[in-house]
This record gives structure tokens, C-alpha cells and sequence, in this order.
């Protein structure tokens, strides 16, 4: 009896006076339904089951009170939808479980792909950071090799060597003097294009090493390297806090020396170095190449047995002074001097002897010519001397001094003194001619004239 007054306290539709209805213990008991739905999906398994528990216990003592067979089904019931709602519960924490494993997994490709993708970001800032460094080397590799004048070509090397290694601060570049064999500076530049204050022209410590071992240099610190920090302490006039440096070589010969400064430490690196060591090689080249073209510049323009001008050269720059001597209205005087006999002292003596004559006139002519004179070969034993701002009687006067000095002179030979005399044609512009040809020729006529006369003599037009 009393459990029947706790039940019909429980339900909404009963009361203590009146026995609740059959469908409202129905309805009462239906609402258990929900109950055990939330509870399990608010509380869990544990809370859930008790529960489902406590609701069959509830839902059979209503049956009990009502007398009601129908109502022994509601535990059934219960027990049936609690069953379904665990294995559901449970069917959907395992699936909430694998696709956990399925983000977590997700989540790691994920910060695996951003990895590797930022690898590759910074694999490609690098890429393009070398294939700049590249561009730029290729492009200073076709400036050096478009460069043929030293004095141009160094200046080029040097600033290569700021534009492609951005934390140097200063580049310079020593040569190998070929008679001393000693450093000599040759390019210093600052970045900005200032010059640097250098202290010894022939190079310091760090440029000596690199010659005599031939092997490229990093000293990332001055201050600290125990190869050379007690010999240097600071001893050029400029900030020095790192440098690198490179021999130039060339066939296993050492042509000088690149080297790139900084005014901090540790701001110069192996990578820099590197880099310096292939414009190092590249300048080499280079350098050989511009003296290899200088040599066949002067080859072109000078004699190679008497080291003077050659007449095509003469030829050009006779036509240059006689268009100067037309616009200012000056003199301007032309010298052919002949070595007399001088097939007769080949064959007396060898052709060797008369090469040396032929240099020992060559070494006269350029110790008596004076500042804007051009003495060449014209070929054989021709020479020609041109005299600009200069008229017939001084040039008649040089032309005399030269015969006595030639008259006088003694050049020995197998132990024996031998000499030589000369003739000279004088042509005098405007008077003897207003062209090349036209002097050239009046000059070697007045030279036929001297022939003619007896030799060792100077003949003009008066």
C-alpha cells in the first residue's frame, strides 16, 4: 500500500485520494524513456545503465500498484531500448574514436605538408638566391671578357667582387710585378665606390700567405686567428674584421692576388669564398687574356726587332699631326734616315750582326726624339722621324746631330768595334708636300739625293 501512495505521489495525473488512470501510469512511465535517453547521453555509460535500472525497477513496481498485466511489458520495453541506445552509444563513440585517429592523422600530414612545404619555400628562396648569384656571376664573367685594357679590366674585377659578395665592404686586387716578383696594388675599391685607405702597396700578411701557398684564405676574425693575429694587431689604418682572399693562378704560376674585406667579424663566410675563388679564376683568365692582347696590340703597332712604330702606324699618325698643323697653321718636318751599305755589312758580318745594328739604331732614335715626336721602321733598314711644330732649319739641325751621332758611334761585334753612317731626307709641310704621300715621297727623294751625293748626308729642298 505504500508503495502504491509513492507512486501515485511520483505521478502527475494520480493523487493520494484518487488511484491514477491506466494510460496516465502509461504516460508516466513512457516518460522513463527520455530519462534514460539524456542520462546516458549526458552522464554516460555508468549513469546510464543505473539509469535504465532504476527505471524497469520503477516502471514494474507501477505495474505491480496498477494490477494492470499490460504495464509488465514497460520493463521489457527498457530493458530493450536500453540495450539499443548502448549499442548505438557505443557504435557512435567508436566511430567518433576512428575519426579522432582519422584528424589526428589529418592534423599530422597536415603539419607534415607544412613542413615539407616550408622546406621547400626556403629550398626555393635559396634556388633563386643562387640562380641570381649566378645570373650575376655570368654577367661579370661577359664584363671581364669584354674588358681588354688592364687598367679597365681591374677596375671591372673589383667591382664584381662587391656586387656578387654583398657583406664585403672593400675588394682589392694585387698583381705580381714580372721583374720583382713582388705584389703591387692595382685596383682598390670601397663599397660606394670609394677607395679604401692601403696601407702597404705590396701587400700585408694575408696577401703574402696566399701567394707563397697559393691556396685561398678565411680569417673570419682578425683579432682571434692564431695564424696571424699576434703579427697583425691591428695594423692597417682602415676597419679589418674579416677577409678572404684567392691566388690568381694560371698555368701553375701565380699572378696576383684577389682579396674581399669586411669591417665586422664573422661577416665573411666559406659560401664567400667559394665565390670569390670562381671570379678568381674567371680575372685570371681574363688578365692573361688582356696582357696577351696588349702584347699583340703592340706587336700591331711596334717593330718587334727595334721596338719601334711600324710605318702603318707612323703612316696614321702623320695624317693626324698634318690635319693639327693644317688648323693651327704650324710647321711640321719629316725625317727618312737609310743605313748606308748596310746590305754590304750584312754579308760581311751575318745577318745577326745586322739585327743588332738595326736595334742599336733603334735604341738612338728613341733616346733623341723629344715629347709628341714619333720615330717608326719603315721597313729594312728605312727609319722615319716625324717633327711636328717644327720648321726646315731645326729640323735640319736634329737631322745633322743624329748623322754625327751615328758617324761616332762604335757597336761591338765579336770583339771588334764596327759603326755605320747614315743618309737623311728632310720634307717640310706645307712647302714639300700637304699630304702623306706627298711628303713621304718628297722626303725620300731628298734621301736618293744624299745616296747619290756620297752618302752620310742630310739633303733638303731649299
Amino acid at each position: 500500500m505504500a508503495t502504491t501512495f509513492f507512486l501515485l505521489w511520483l505521478s502527475p495525473l494520480g493523487s493520494p485520494d484518487v488511484p491514477a488512470s491506466v494510460p496516465s501510469l502509461t504516460v508516466l512511465s513512457y516518460l522513463l524513456a527520455p530519462l534514460i535517453l539524456w542520462i546516458w547521453l549526458s552522464q554516460g555509460t555508468g549513469w546510464g545503465l543505473a539509469t535504465a535500472i532504476w527505471s524497469c525497477l520503477l516502471a514494474g513496481f507501477i505495474a505491480l500498484a496498477s494490477r494492470q498485466e499490460i504495464l509488465f511489458w514497460l520493463p521489457v520495453e527498457l530493458i530493450a531500448l536500453s540495450l539499443v541506445t548502448h549499442y548505438g552509444i557505443t557504435r557512435w563513440q567508436r566511430q567518433v574514436k576512428i575519426r579522432a585517429v582519422e584528424v589526428e592523422h589529418l592534423e599530422a600530414n597536415s603539419n607534415t605538408s607544412i613542413q615539407t612545404l616550408g622546406r621547400m619555400l626556403r629550398l626555393e628562396t635559396g634556388l633563386r638566391f643562387r640562380l641570381e648569384r649566378y645570373q650575376k656571376l655570368r654577367q661579370t664573367a661577359n664584363t671581364f671578357g669584354a674588358t681588354l685594357p688592364l687598367e679597365q679590366l681591374v677596375e671591372q674585377i673589383t667591382l664584381g667582387v662587391l656586387e656578387l659578395i654583398q657583406d664585403a665592404d672593400n675588394a682589392l686586387l694585387y698583381l705580381v710585378d714580372s721583374k720583382t716578383l713582388s705584389l703591387e696594388l692595382k685596383q682598390a675599391t670601397g663599397r660606394g665606390g670609394g677607395k679604401p685607405i692601403v696601407k702597404t702597396k705590396t701587400g700585408d700578411l694575408f696577401d703574402h700567405w696566399v701567394m707563397r701557398q697559393a691556396q685561398p684564405l678565411l680569417v673570419e676574425d682578425v683579432k682571434k686567428d692564431f695564424r696571424f693575429s699576434e703579427m697583425f694587431a691591428g695594423k692597417t689604418q682602415r676597419p679589418l674584421g674579416s677577409l678572404i682572399g684567392v691566388p690568381l693562378m694560371t698555368e701553375n704560376r701565380c699572378l696576383g692576388v684577389l682579396r674581399a674585406e669586411a669591417n665586422d667579424s664573422e661577416k665573411l663566410s666559406s659560401d664567400d669564398l667559394r665565390l670569390l675563388r670562381i671570379i678568381g679564376d674567371l680575372a685570371a683568365l681574363s688578365i692573361e687574356n688582356s696582357r696577351l692582347y696588349s702584347r699583340m696590340s703592340e706587336l700591331a703597332l711596334t717593330d718587334d726587332l727595334t721596338k719601334l712604330y711600324v710605318r702603318r702606324y707612323f703612316e696614321k699618325r702623320l695624317e693626324e699631326e698634318l690635319v693639327r698643323a693644317r688648323r693651327f697653321k704650324s710647321p711640321l718636318s719629316l725625317l727618312i734616315i737609310d743605313i748606308d751599305r748596310f746590305k754590304q755589312y750584312n754579308d760581311t758580318f751575318g745577318h745577326s750582326a745586322g739585327d743588332k745594328m738595326l736595334r742599336y739604331v733603334g735604341i738612338l732614335l728613341k733616346q733623341a726624339q723629344h715629347a709628341g715626336e714619333v720615330v717608326a721602321r719603315l721597313g729594312g733598314e728605312e727609319f722615319a722621324w716625324l717633327l711636328p711644330n717644327t720648321a726646315a732649319d731645326a729640323a735640319v739641325q736634329k737631322a745633322e746631330d743624329f748623322r754625327r751621332q751615328m758617324e761616332s758611334a762604335h757597336l761591338a761585334l765579336r770583339r771588334a768595334m764596327t759603326g755605320a753612317t747614315v743618309s737623311i731626307g728632310i720634307a717640310v709641310f706645307p712647302k714639300d708636300g700637304e699630304n702623306v704621300q706627298a711628303l713621304l715621297k718628297a722626303a725620300d727623294q731628298q734621301l736618293y739625293r744624299a745616296k747619290v751625293g756620297g752618302r752620310n748626308k742630310v739633303c733638303f729642298a731649299e
